[in-house]
Parts: structure tokens; sequence; C-alpha cells
């Protein structure tokens, strides 16, 4: 076969024109350029890459001209590759493949990191052909080959002509018996050894060829959309850069960076651990970025901040489908959150969606991040907090709360709204209701809207006792600074210390809770040590029941505000055990303490009246209690008067069931149209059948409605330890189909709005001081994406 082996450089791919605009292209003439990839060298093209084993093969002769296409054509013809041979079969065994194109282009190299990289002239370097080169590796300095590492053993050698090289490859004792294997480079198979001469110098094959584009990566195209070649510098590290004996070290130079993967990882991190985003600014991490890779461009703050904001919107999106999707209530709870500091003049309002997914799994996500309180004097939180942004109509609880809800659509998917006292005495929070309302957007008339948080009302609880509380907290600094006063008591109270089972309290604890975890430690220091009479009997018969009473307040908070999600038929448990220990309590010996006890339970008792309804139905659906349990119960709670309390649970029950019966109903009725005007459309009578239809909307409607008669009457499921609600309520679903449908959003009520450690803070939920300085838009997506990724 003949080949135009004698083309001159117009048969090849044209360089940049003369004005830099690479947008077009000469038409190729030969055919041969179809199999290769043409490399430019400033806007010239000097190598060709085989498209199949990625071979490099020179473009230009020793003088700079073109060599012409004869040597691609004989590389093609016996190239073992194109016949579907996977070139990395034909590497080295000692070394990596790398091919051109598996290393990732990047924007910019960075010279500070990169000082001993030099662009290799192909020119300069044309006369290292010798085969001698297929056992050293080429060592640059300023752009010169300087030395010469042996691949086998790898000593290096001068570079200062090659009889001594063909020496050492004859005597090598590393070479023995693994030459064969070592006369491939790492872009060249071994079929195309013998062709070395028409094929690039050592500077490109020495295993060590990175590529940068310094222009864009890809280039405007013109009119007829055909894509242009990318100009791309050839640049080669020097071998001391990197261990010759370490391969793994190598491929580590040279494998794919991918930046925006990188960028992305950050952004997760910083978001999960509550970094300051201008981390990445800091010298110390850009010294340890391009310790791991030189080529890696370090981002800035407002890059990070524009990653989390579109990390944000990606998850949203993806939380927004899933609630969309789902078929099921949502429930909302309100807390109030502070920035990092001394005195706030600023105050958020953190909204949380709780609902049970389509997996029967509770998920509780937070879903609105806005300003409920800002100060308009403040003019040093204006300048440093950007806070002037925010526009009146935004802040507050009534627009955070309805832009949220309009935000997620969630106007006829609300069940019920839990806040803090702050947020719930709000007098915008009672707009908000009567706005729902005439939406038809809120259940059984709005009687679960805006119920209290259970931590927030045992908080208040514990206030009625503070200035008996306070004179106990007195006692234990006494008796504190006695233990502390020898060297034999104060090692004693560390002993106690350490089996006491519970958290020494932060310095921004609440103050009941440092009180109560001191009274814990005097009890087991005078359980171990009765013979130490720091504290006296009438002392001690304060400090018991009062040690009981918090004991009972601090577990009830842990478990309903812990990092497991109850679900809302454990409330009413919880709460229970708070009312009995007062009960107990209240009629202790000691005067001073059943008068605290008493004033106590007033403030409790006015809770239980507004909130036993939304307590009591979760237990109802609990198919171990069921409506006999909240029997047994109020009964105890409201002596003679029982009946009228356990009839108003019995009713809200249903009330609600029939409303989920209605929807239902509403569904068929709707289908029932549908299957009528497609009657109308074939010609037959609308009217013929409507008798037949309103019969069985009638009969569903009974039936729907004795299925929650049916699940009263039927026997109580026995107590386990490992009872899984939400699995019975899935695995019974067929036979209580819309029971069930109400279930899931019941149990997914809320009763804390906040996680333990914030309801043991004395100061509430804290921004992180490093987000605390941010504008709220990106303050939110900061929270509610750290929430949504944990």
């Amino acid at each position: 076969m003949e080949h135009d082996e004698h083309e001159s450089d117009d048969d090849m791919p044209p360089g940049l024109d003369s004005d830099g605009d690479a947008s077009r292209f000469r038409k190729k003439r030969s055919k041969v350029w179809e199999e290769y990839t043409p490399i430019y060298i400033n806007g010239v093209i000097q190598s060709a890459e085989c498209r199949y084993c990625h071979t490099l093969m020179s473009c230009k002769g020793a003088e700079g001209r073109s060599n012409g296409t004869s040597h691609l054509w004989r590389h093609h013809k016996n190239c073992r590759a194109k016949g579907g041979v996977d070139p990395s079969e034909l590497q080295d065994t000692d070394f990596p493949y790398v091919g051109v194109n598996d290393i990732d282009p990047v924007n910019m190299v960075l010279p500070e990191s990169l000082d001993d990289i030099n662009l290799v002239n192909i020119s300069e370097n044309s006369r290292y052909r010798s085969k001698v080169w297929m056992d050293f590796t080429p060592v640059y300095v300023e752009g010169r080959i300087q030395g010469a590492d042996c691949v086998h053993c790898h000593k290096r050698f001068s570079a200062e002509g090659r009889s001594h090289l063909n020496r050492h490859t004859q005597s090598c004792s590393a070479r023995v018996g693994t030459s064969a294997n070592h006369q491939d480079s790492w872009f060249f198979a071994s079929s195309v050894q013998s062709r070395v001469k028409d094929e690039l110098s050592p500077a490109l094959t020495n295993g060590k060829v990175q590529i940068a584009e310094y222009a864009s990566r890809l280039l405007k195209g013109n009119s007829s959309g055909h894509r242009n070649h990318q100009n791309q510098h050839i640049l080669a590290l020097p071998a001391d850069s990197m261990t010759p004996t370490e391969p793994s070290n190598l491929s580590a130079h040279t494998r794919k960076l991918d930046q925006e993967a990188s960028y992305q990882d950050l952004t997760r991190m910083i978001v999960m651990h509550g970094y300051p985003l201008s981390i990445v600014e800091h010298e110390e991490m850009k010294r340890f970025a391009k310790g791991l890779n030189p080529m890696f461009n370090m981002a800035s703050s407002l890059d990070m901040e524009e990653y989390s904001t579109l990390l944000f919107q990606k998850e949203k999106s993806d939380l927004k489908e899933k609630i969309a999707l789902s078929s099921q209530r949502v429930s909302l709870s309100a807390s109030v959150w502070f920035p990092h500091g001394a005195e706030p003049t600023i105050k958020y309002l953190c909204l949380t969606a709780h609902f049970i997914d389509a997996d029967w799994k509770l998920q509780r996500r937070i879903i609105k991040f806005g300003v409920f309180w800002s100060s308009p004097s403040n003019l040093e939180r204006i300048i440093h907090y950007k806070e002037a942004c925010v526009l009146e109509c935004e802040i507050g609880a009534c627009n955070v709360i309805w832009e949220s809800i309009r935000d997620w659509n969630l106007d006829r998917k609300l069940f019920c709204l839990a806040s803090v006292s702050e947020i719930r005495n709000d007098e915008s929070i009672s707009k908000l209701k009567d706005m729902l309302m005439q939406r038809n957007s809120l259940p059984i008339r709005g009687q679960l809207y805006n119920i209290a948080c259970v931590d927030d009302v045992l908080n208040s609880v514990i206030l009625q006792g503070q200035q008996m509380l306070y004179l106990v907290g007195d006692l234990l600094e006494r008796f504190i600074q006695a233990c502390v006063s020898s060297s034999l008591t104060r090692q004693q109270l560390l002993e106690v210390v350490t089996h006491v089972g519970m958290k020494c309290p932060h310095e921004d604890s609440k103050w009941w809770h440092k009180i109560y975890f001191r009274l814990e430690v005097l009890l087991h220091y005078k359980k171990s040590f009765p013979s130490e009479e720091l504290v006296s009997l009438d002392e001690m018969k304060i400090v018991e029941p009062i040690c009981k009473i918090l004991r009972v307040f601090y577990r009830v908070i842990e478990v309903i505000s812990g990092s497991v999600c109850l679900t809302a038929n454990m409330y009413f448990h919880e709460v229970w055990k708070v009312r009995t220990i007062l009960q107990e309590e209240a009629s202790t010996e000691h005067t001073d303490v059943a008068s605290m006890v008493r004033e106590m339970q007033e403030a409790f008792n006015e809770y239980w009246q507004n909130s036993y309804l939304w307590l009591s139905v979760p237990v109802v659906l609990d198919p171990r209690f069921k409506i006999t349990f909240i029997e047994f119960r109020l009964k105890r709670a409201f002596g003679a008067d029982a009946a009228k309390y356990v009839n108003d649970v019995t009713e809200i029950t249903r009330e609600l069931f029939h409303e989920y019966c209605t929807s239902m109903d509403q569904s068929n009725i709707l289908t029932s149209n549908c299957q009528a005007h497609d009657v109308e459309m074939y010609g037959f009578d609308s009217d013929s059948l409507e008798d037949w239809d309103q019969h069985l909307t009638a009969q569903t409607r009974s039936q729907l409605l004795s299925e929650l008669d049916n699940y009263l009457e039927d026997g109580l499921v026995p107590r386990k330890d490992d009872f899984d609600i939400l699995n019975w309520w899935m695995s019974h679903s067929s036979k209580y189909p819309t029971l069930s449908i109400m279930a899931q959003d019941v149990l997914a009520m809320p009763c804390s709005a906040v996680h333990c450690d914030a309801a043991f803070s004395s100061r509430g939920p804290v921004i992180h001081k490093q987000w605390s300085t941010l504008n709220i838009k990106t303050i939110e997506a900061l929270v509610c994406t750290r929430d949504w990724i944990r």
C-alpha cells in the first residue's frame, strides 16, 4: 500500500493563527490524522498522540521543520493496540502505564509550588534518541538533561556521553532476567521499541510528564460548531522531585486531579464540623494542600460560600422532592437560636420538620433558619454582621414560619406546630393561626397548633422553686469548700465524681443542672464515706427530696430531646413521671420543701390541663395501651372528673379520624367523577349508575368509620422491650388503611424543638462563632446543610 509519505506541513493540521484565534483550523489533507491527536506547543504542532496506544510521535525534525507523516503511517500499520489490545497490557511490569490523556489538565500551574519544573524544548533534546535511554530516566536541570537514572537499580549517572551508560546496562545486576520488561517505557508499547528513532525524545517518555493548559479548557468554536484543539504545554518534572524507589509516589503525582470533587469534599468538611469558611485562606491550609498535590488550586472563602450555597440548594431540592412525593402531613417545631457572643443583639428562628417517610422511619430536618428579632439601634452589629440586608417583612415568627410553609408547599400538609415560649407567646403567631384556619390547613380546628415544648415547660416549672434551690446551692458551696480544704477529702471527692455516672455540666449549663449534679455528688459522697460529717442530718432532709425531683426532670428532658427521635406515644409516659414525683414529694415532712413542690405543681397542672389531649391521642394509637390505658391514668389524675377528660380524648380521636375518612371520600369522589366523565364520553347515560355510586360511597364510609372501632375493640399487644410501634403499623396498614395513615402523622408530632445539649444550656442553641458574622442566607445554608448531611 502506498501512503503519502512525503506530505508537507500543509498536510498536517496547522497551528494557531498569528492573531491567536484558535476557533478555525484548515482542513487536514492526510487521513493519517484521523488516527492521531495533535499536541500543540506555543500554537504549533510538535507531536502526535496515537489514539490507540497513546504513543507520542515527534512531528518536528532537529532543525524545527516538519518531518512528514511517513513515520505516523508506519506506526499506525504496526500498532498492536489498534487490534483491541489494552495499552495497559503492554506496560512495563514494574512501572504503571500512564497515558497523556489520563492526566487531568488544569487551568494554571502554580510556579511557587513547581519551582523546578521547566518547559522542555523538544528540538534541544532531539539528540537523545539512543536506545540506551530505554534503560535510563533523564534528569532535567533548567530544561536540559544533566543526569540519567537507571530504571532498574535507580543509580544516577552523568548524561555526558553514552558509553558509560551502555557499560552499566550490560553489567546492571537488577536488569538480569527482567531486561525484556524494562525495555518498555511508560508511554510506549513493546512492539514499537524498534521505531524509537521516529518517536519523541526521552523528555516525553520518562514517565514524569505532566500536561497543563494555560489557556481555557475549550476554546470557543466557530459557527459550524466544530470542536477546536486545545493548546497544551508539555512540562517535565525533574527526577529528584520524586523518589525513584517509590513508584506509588509517582502514580500519586500523575493520577487524575478532580478539582471540582475536591472543592465539594472540602465544602462538606467545613459544613459538617462548623469550620470557618476562611480556613481555606490560612497559609497552613494552603501549604498542606500543595504538599498533597502541587496542581491543586486552593479556593477562597468566597468560593466556599458559593459551594456551600450550591450544596444547600441541591440537598434542599432532594428533601423537597421527598416531602412532596409523600402523602403524609408534616409537623413543625420552632426554636430560638442565638449568635456567639456576650449580649445578643439578634435572635434567629429555627424551624424543623418532623415526619414519617414512606419506609416508616421518623425524620427530623431543619427546613428554615431566619431572623426572629434584631436590635435596630446596634450600629456595630449592622456593620460587622451584615443584617442590614434583612428586610423588616422577613423578620419575626409569623413571617419566617409562613415563608417556610409557602416555600416547602406545606399549607395543605401541616399537622401541628410545637414551639418554645418565646415564640409561642409572640403576637404574630395567633395571626398566623387565623390565616391557616381560613385556608383549612389545620386539623381538628387547630387544636394541635402552637403546642408547648415539654422541655421548655419543665424548665419553667423548675423556675418556680428557684428561691429554695438557691439556698440548696449555697449549702452545696459550703460542702465543696469543706471537701477541698484537705487533701484527703479532696481525693475522696474526686473519686466520687468518677462514679456518679453523669457528665459534668459545662460552664454555660443551666443553673439548676449544676445544682442537680452537685446534689448527686453529695449523695454519693455520703454513701461512700458515711463517717464524714460535712453535711448535717437536717440539711440532708432538704437535699434528698430535691435531688429526687431534679433527677426526674433531668432524665425526662434528656430522653425527649435526645439524639434518638421518639415517637409521640412516648411523651405521655415521660410527662407522667414528672407529675408522679411532684405528687409524692408534696407530702414531705420538711415544710419549705413541701411549699416549693406545691408551687411547682401549680405550674405543672396548668400545662397538664392544656396538653393532656395531644399527649393522650398518640397513646390511643399505641396497640399496647389504647383508650383503656388513658382511662386508667386519667382517673388517677382527675379523680371523679376523669370521665369527662376520657370522653374528650375519645371524641377528639374520632374527630381526627373522621377528617382522614373525609379526605379518603373526596379522593373516591374524584375517581368516581372521572369514571362518570369517561362514561359520558362513550355515549352512556351518566345518571343511570349514579345511585350505585352513592351506595358504594356510603358503604365505604361505613367501613372506614368501623375501622377505628375494630382497632379499639381488638386485644392489646403484649408489652415488650423491643416493640417497634412504627413497624407494627406498617405491617398492619392493610388491616387499618385509614387509621395507619392517621397514625403515621400523629406519631411524628414533636415535643421538643432543640437537641439535648441545647436543652441544658443556659442560652439555648448557639450559632458557631465562625458563622455568626455571615449574612443570614449563608448562615441558613450552612445550618440546614449541616443538619441534612450529618
